[in-house]
């Protein structure tokens, strides 16, 4: 050996940040690569994992985008995002939301996963806690480590976080609150007089900043559109951010395209670090995104009624099956199974620390079902489906859960 590999054994180099040991792929995306490899060897799968829709970008998005290659609109934009994408995303909470903003206090980014890690990025310090009520997007979690923050969650006794609950779960550390409504992965919609109660909680730690994601707002089953915590509450605009996109709305999760709104301060740090790691969007993406949001809303609408009807399948089948608790879900497109009852009453998961872990890899394996455990969540016992899929896959994916579920 010479003498530098004799200082390597001696010395062995720390290659990964500590941090990056809570930063892992997600369970969702190796259920998505297990059920790919088994299509791949012709094993038919119904899964019901997608986080994506299920239909094509409308055609007129389509057509900007190729208009904007012909026309040479190929190279670097403001890191922000170009002046047209920035004017689109203004109207457009005007427009829909009621809620004005300033240019500097808008900007886009690769998706909105994007905006919210840069945003956690340029705030929060070594031990700050991000409080998240269970169950939450599994994204979030990674994203306060890769930050240098610390999860800190809080466990609603029903369906939704209460305002006493809130107040109770906000600790000395808290540096942000995350609210996505409607919600990934449960399906949940805050009605507006709860949004308001957590509002009037929040007013009373000043410190705390507020994450409004607001991705799913489009796709919802209620009478009324749901409401942004900030348009109820604007006096607590100097700490709220909104995180929003159009890869739901317009069936554009491949365009990589997000859009954040709030305190100026905030976007031009999160702007600041974008400038240091990936510049702004393609700019292919930004002329789609202007498209899209000043364009018709046909596309959505359609998406919605199968949506509706799909989750009403979805609770159709859930209520034949005994052991199975579903809230229902009025936005998005997921429903959360509390299979608690049916594993505790079962003999082949009962005593298994993670039944709804091992429960959805022996049934990708066995049944040929892919679902998401919900430990992936922070709700252990549960699974969570996606009905982002046609009808006979969600008929027979989902009949074929239950009944592998309360027959374990």
């Amino acid at each position: 050996m010479n003498m530098i590999s004799d200082i390597k054994a001696l010395h062995p180099q720390k290659r990964v940040a500590d941090r990056m040991a809570m930063v892992t792929t997600s369970k969702i995306y190796e259920a998505i690569a297990k059920v790919a490899d088994m299509q791949a060897q012709g094993i038919k799968v119904d899964s019901l994992t997608a986080g994506e829709p299920d239909f094509d970008t409308p055609a007129h998005v389509i057509d900007a985008a190729i208009k904007a290659m012909r026309e040479g609109d190929t190279h670097y934009t403001a890191v922000r995002g170009t002046l047209a994408v920035r004017e689109a995303v203004r109207q457009k909470f005007l427009r829909e939301n009621g809620l004005s903003f300033s240019d500097d206090e808008v900007m886009v980014g690769n998706g909105s996963k994007q905006v919210i890690s840069n945003a956690l990025a340029v705030t929060l310090e070594p031990g700050d806690e991000v409080l998240l009520p269970v169950p939450y997007w599994a994204a979030y979690t990674g994203m306060v480590y890769a930050a240098g923050g610390v999860p800190a969650f809080v466990r609603p006794s029903g369906d939704r976080l209460t305002a006493q609950e809130l107040r109770a779960a906000m600790g000395p550390r808290t540096r942000w609150f995350i609210l996505n409504t409607p919600s990934n992965p449960s399906g949940l919609v805050y009605t507006k007089d709860e949004l308001l109660a957590l509002g009037e909680a929040l007013r009373e730690r000043p410190d705390v900043l507020i994450l409004s994601d607001e991705i799913y707002e489009h796709l919802h089953y209620t009478p009324e559109r749901p409401e942004s915590l900030l348009k109820l509450c604007p006096d607590l605009a100097g700490r709220i951010l909104v995180a929003n996109g159009v890869s739901k709305a317009f069936a554009m999760t491949g365009w990589r395209l997000g859009f954040a709104a709030g305190p100026a301060d905030i976007i031009e740090a999160m702007a600041n670090l974008q400038a240091q790691t990936t510049l702004g969007p393609s700019s292919i993406s930004q002329a789609a995104t202007v498209a899209a949001l000043n364009g018709p809303r046909e596309s959505i609408d359609n998406m919605v009624t199968a949506y509706h009807r799909r989750r009403d399948l979805v609770m159709q089948i859930a209520k034949s099956h005994p052991g199975v608790k579903i809230p229902r879900p009025d936005g998005a497109f997921y429903a959360m199974l509390d299979l608690n009852e049916a594993f505790s009453g079962g003999t082949r998961f009962r005593k298994i620390a993670e039944p709804d872990m091992a429960f959805c890899e022996w049934l990708l394996a066995t049944q040929h079902v892919a679902a998401v455990p919900g430990s992936v969540f922070g709700a252990p016992g549960w699974v969570r489906i996606s009905f982002a899929t046609d009808e006979k896959t969600i008929e027979q994916g989902l009949s074929r859960l239950l009944t592998a579920a309360v027959q374990s």
